[in-house]
């Protein structure tokens, strides 16, 4: 039998789908079955276009697809959510992890009822001089005006808003080495989403940020889903030409190995900073 039969036999068994129901946000016990079904099919249709994730262990593939089948997240080319093959450092096996993505994050806060407007917007050189950023009493303010020019120059900031009902307006801000120092700290410093992907990788990141400071009671799945993301950056596994976080693309991983980056110290915060970044 192939590995894709295989792979084919264990999701879309009745023991896998009645554990994807189990993990499934509440829902009604008649929607339940139909909902998991879907999921596993969804799941199976991912995987069988993805030869990568072909070559991971079924197990893993059933265990991190259960992390989203319990945030209510499709595994699609939607991107709301990622399976991400990497080499396992002690079996030297492939194995696939789960990967929230920047649009999963906002579709976890919107579900929560309670946040009424959630985004990311990154800041350039061209834009610097029109763009204020404050910061009164531990909390920022940002006005950042539209304009129909393209901007041009390196990333120098990137923000994340989000208004929620009863508790008013948040905002957070990173410099764009701070951003930097995220991306070097991560498993995959060099991988194609944050080489072909940086703008939306830095969003990712400011959101992940921001969800830290919400009320934890009034979106607790995003929360959850921004820490647990926030976590699978800092495991400890060696990089290897496996690895992969896609991001709004579905990325091909044959890339060559990320080399290991020592982290930058931590730097005195300013309104901007400079950052070895570039515009996506």
């Amino acid at each position: 039998m192939s590995q894709i039969a295989i792979i084919r036999k264990e999701i879309l068994s009745s023991g896998t789908v009645n554990f994807f129901r189990d993990a499934l946000p509440a829902v009604s016990q008649a929607e339940a079955g139909k909902v998991a079904e879907r999921f596993a099919k969804i799941l199976y249709t991912t995987i069988s276009n993805s030869p990568q994730l072909q070559r991971c262990t079924v197990q893993s593939i059933i265990k991190a697809a259960g992390i989203s089948a319990s945030l209510g997240l499709d595994i699609d080319m939607r991107g709301l959510a990622w399976l991400v093959p990497y080499k396992n450092k002690d079996t030297g096996a492939l194995e696939a992890s789960f990967q929230i993505g920047y649009l999963g994050l906002v579709e976890l806060a919107y579900r929560s009822g309670k946040v009424k407007a959630i985004s990311a917007h990154c800041v350039y050189e061209s834009e610097a001089d029109n763009v204020r950023i404050t910061r009164e009493n531990g909390r920022y303010s940002v006005h950042h005006p539209f304009s129909y020019k393209e901007p041009s120059g390196k990333m120098i900031a990137v923000y994340a808003t989000a208004e929620v009902e009863g508790f008013g307006s948040f905002t957070e801000v990173l410099r764009a080495d701070e951003v930097e120092k995220v991306r070097r700290g991560g498993k995959a410093p060099n991988s194609p989403a944050w080489t072909q992907h940086f703008e939306a990788m830095a969003k990712k990141t400011a959101i992940r940020r921001l969800a830290k400071f919400l009320p934890k009671s009034i979106a607790e799945d995003f929360t959850r889903a921004a820490a647990a993301d926030e976590k699978q950056d800092i495991i400890d596994v060696p990089s290897s030409r496996f690895e992969e976080q896609p991001e709004e693309d579905d990325i091909p991983m044959d890339y060559p190995e990320a080399a290991e980056v020592e982290p930058e110290p931590e730097k005195e915060r300013s309104l901007f900073g400079g950052g070895d970044v570039r515009k996506n």
